[in-house]
């Protein structure tokens, strides 16, 4: 079923606390199936209820509520009662990443909040080569959408470019019916959902690679890991473009008459330095973030970044933005960033999604050889091609029915477990695909935040036009992952 998040005041919401609440508290008293351990029972509950918390109400009390319950699931034997679950919230919140992500979240969300991202579209949507050309518009639109999104916060571009294209649609005389109307506003939801695995230091992305490394072991290449997510997105994008010309063939006559000097009517004051010092502090940060992973670190100033670390670059950063000041204030205002920007629920998922998927691979649990043992007969002794092509299309199919964060979570330890029975796969190449097509949350409310936007906006675009608009795309995304976005992923982790 399509699960949407509940309002309190609904029925649903009292539904899925009683799904929710199941899985927790009822579902571990289950006898165990072997390999399963009665540990294995009580932690696999506790993550399928989180998860189905997180797709159905929010990840701030159930994260809190799953990492409580941990403590009390006998991970550790030596620690009992209230030890046990402080040790649990010590060595969660405690953790490098989380206090990395709730920084990170600051830096990225001043570009928004000073206002570079209207600039942004500006710069876009100037190109003299929209003039008279729909299907060029139309990209770049998807693009602008793409990068705010990759760049800033992923809601900015739909709040932005939703109500461009509703002006111009206006403008040419287009209804709301029209097919150019819906797949343009599906279209901009596309790039910001795709943009928003775009940078690995940024929330929801860095949740995911940080539970694949707490999984496995492996520090991912964030380099590698930029420029997988980038082509993905360009191949996606333009896949989309192929849809809308060939497939959906909505009239777009109007748009032969678009022009950049309509769509700049408006002029806009002139970047001031607060806004031009943001935008390039955020280049800095990712250039940064990635020269360690190109150059060696013998190199004077690389050694000192490597010391340094993601935690270490991003306070560097912070605090110097914050001593400069700015118009009587400082060039960074963090406490105003923090009460606008700051993602709670982002934030609250990292330490519980890290801590449950550390106990998830626990060998006290059974659950990785029960995940073989379970799905041997759908993913075992196949060609390595159909595992690939089988395990990419549970990720995408189960993300549009539940929180992307937490299906990816759930998905790449399903796909860890058979490391043994594919010693030629490279398994980093399938968890990066995985954490990436999870992005691609288009089809119901429960799939991402941002998708239960695009849904409840019923005054622009109907589940019916969603679905015709996106289910090609479905199906493109898959095998675009499959049989395209393996190979480069291999070569380049």
């Amino acid at each position: 079923m399509s699960v949407k998040k509940a309002d309190r005041t609904s029925k649903m919401y009292y539904v899925h606390l009683i799904i929710g609440f199941f899985f927790m508290f009822v579902f571990p008293h289950f006898p165990a199936v072997d390999p399963l351990t009665p540990v294995g029972m009580r932690v696999l509950g506790i993550l399928i209820g989180m998860v189905y918390f997180w797709s159905t109400i929010n990840s701030i009390w159930p994260s809190l509520l799953g990492l409580v319950m941990i403590g009390f699931a006998g991970m550790n034997p030596d620690l009992q009662g209230y030890a046990a679950v402080k040790d649990v919230f010590l060595n969660s919140f405690g953790l490098e990443t989380v206090v990395f992500v709730m920084l990170a979240m600051i830096l990225f969300a001043s570009i928004e909040y000073v206002g570079c991202t209207k600039y942004i579209v500006r710069f876009f949507l100037s190109i003299k080569a929209l003039n008279g050309r729909p299907y060029v518009f139309f990209f770049i639109l998807f693009l602008c959408s793409y990068f705010i999104s990759g760049l800033s916060n992923t809601l900015a571009p739909l709040l932005i470019l939703w109500p461009i294209v509703i002006e111009i649609c206006e403008m040419f005389g287009y209804k709301k019916t029209d097919k150019i109307f819906y797949t343009l506003i599906c279209g901009i939801y596309l790039g910001a959902t795709l943009g928003q695995p775009l940078l690995p230091f940024k929330g929801a992305p860095f949740a995911i690679l940080s539970a694949f490394t707490s999984m496995s072991g492996v520090e991912v290449n964030y380099g590698a890991y930029i420029v997988y997510s980038f082509v993905m997105g360009m191949i996606l994008l333009l896949a989309f473009m192929a849809v809308m010309r060939f497939i959906i063939r909505p009239d777009v006559e109007g748009f032969k008459n678009v022009n950049v000097e309509q769509l700049n009517k408006e002029e806009l004051p002139k970047m001031n330095a607060q806004q031009w010092t943001m935008l390039i502090v955020l280049f800095v940060f990712v250039i940064l973030m990635l020269l360690p992973n190109f150059l060696s670190p013998e190199i004077p100033g690389i050694g000192m970044l490597n010391r340094m670390g993601l935690l270490g670059i991003t306070c560097a950063l912070i605090i110097i933005l914050m001593i400069i000041p700015y118009k009587g204030g400082k060039m960074l205002d963090f406490i105003g960033i923090a009460k606008k920007s700051f993602n709670w629920n982002v934030y609250m998922i990292v330490p519980a999604a890290v801590y449950i998927c550390t106990a998830v691979t626990n060998d006290a649990t059974g659950i990785k050889p029960w995940l073989v043992q379970t799905l041997n007969p759908l993913l075992g002794g196949k060609p390595a091609w159909v595992f690939i092509l089988i395990i990419l299309l549970i990720a995408l199919i189960a993300t549009n029915f539940g929180n992307n964060n937490g299906m990816a979570i759930i998905v790449i330890p399903v796909a860890l477990a058979y490391a043994d029975q594919y010693p030629n796969m490279n398994m980093i190449a399938v968890c990066m695909s995985i954490a990436l097509i999870v992005f691609v949350a288009l089809m119901t409310p429960a799939a991402s935040p941002y998708c239960s936007v695009l849904h409840g906006r019923k005054d622009l675009v109907n589940f019916g036009q969603i679905a015709r608009t996106f289910m090609p795309m479905i199906i493109v995304a898959i095998l675009a992952y499959a049989f395209i976005g393996i190979h480069i992923a291999n070569r380049l982790f």
